[in-house]
């Protein structure tokens, strides 16, 4: 009984504690801090933070006497976080979080002020982010996230509020979703520059091998179906082995060029290829393109600026 009281109180004063840590903490002082984590320097924080060096260290005296406990450890010219020390940072970048969080709020019927999290797949975002920042240009007020991410993380990131717009050539069977026509994604056979002509395309392909990347089995099998070519219509895309495999966007091209294999890729990735000259396009009887969609929380309202951003993005994805 006894035992037990000791740990109730014990629990009472650490809570009170926490409480008035949190409630003393000077904003400046925690702006500091995150730049001093962050860069694991003194002289370096003093410059981003416009201040002096002696500023910076009196600003982690004060932050450290508030919490009344060491925030870091001193190693010669950088620094290491106790674990109290991480503990204030990630209170202090959650903080921060928020504050970003209400200020985008207060702003959201400004069409031309605010943050805004965008996601969509590595090919797409060599084609949109050009755009996208030629947008911010005209429109300083606008902050651009872009973030690359598979399907499955574009869906997740939207269900959990880390990012409010997504593009996608999905459309997952949910009610949480919202969908909205944004452009198409053209798709290319990827073959060496040398190979030539149209006749005996199974032949020349089996030849080569396939250049595997993530999506390469949903391209090739959609690309098949639809490019009007009876001799690939009528092929199962499964015979071809594989001949080498990546998984980074700006390298997928680079073994076709040296005439080792073969991929079906967004036509728009040989426009960002170094050796571009290097690779052809298969010209197949009819073109063959994805849709794509702006996806979008079902329950939740973007703010006006993210329309001033799909018309910018729909300009470019039906172009």
């Amino acid at each position: 009984m006894l035992a037990g009281q000791c740990a109730n109180k014990k629990l009472s004063l650490i809570i009170k504690l926490i409480t008035k840590i949190y409630s003393m903490l000077n904003p400046q002082w925690l702006a500091t801090f995150i730049t001093l984590v962050e860069t694991g320097s003194f002289t370096r924080t003093a410059g981003l933070r416009f201040m002096t060096q002696p500023g910076v260290s009196q600003q982690l005296k004060k932050l450290e006497q508030s919490c009344g406990t060491a925030l870091v450890v001193r190693l010669g010219k950088g620094i290491e976080l106790t674990e109290q020390g991480r503990q204030v940072y990630e209170y202090a970048l959650a903080q921060q979080q928020r504050e970003e969080q209400l200020f985008d709020s207060l702003k959201f019927d400004a069409p031309y002020e605010g943050r805004c999290v965008i996601a969509c797949s590595g090919a797409l975002a060599q084609r949109i982010y050009p755009s996208l920042l030629m947008l911010q240009r005209q429109h300083p007020g606008l902050t651009i996230q872009l973030e690359v991410a598979p399907h499955r993380s574009i869906f997740q990131g939207i269900s959990q509020s880390t990012i409010d717009l997504g593009i996608s050539t999905q459309q997952p069977d949910e009610d949480n979703f919202s969908y909205q026509q944004a452009g198409t994604e053209p798709l290319a056979l990827m073959l060496p520059a040398n190979i030539n002509g149209n006749s005996d395309i199974i032949s020349k392909l089996m030849s080569l091998g396939l250049i595997q990347h993530p999506d390469a089995s949903h391209y090739l099998n959609l690309y098949f179906s639809h490019c009007g070519d009876h001799a690939l219509s009528d092929c199962d895309p499964a015979i071809f082995r594989q001949s080498g495999r990546i998984n980074q966007l700006s390298q997928i091209l680079l073994p076709v060029s040296k005439g080792l294999g073969f991929t079906v890729l967004p036509s728009s990735t040989l426009k960002h290829f170094a050796d571009a000259a290097e690779v052809k396009q298969y010209e197949a009887p009819n073109s063959v393109s994805e849709p794509l969609y702006f996806v979008t929380s079902r329950h939740r309202q973007l703010a006006a600026r993210y329309d001033v951003v799909k018309a910018a993005l729909i300009a470019v994805l039906n172009d």
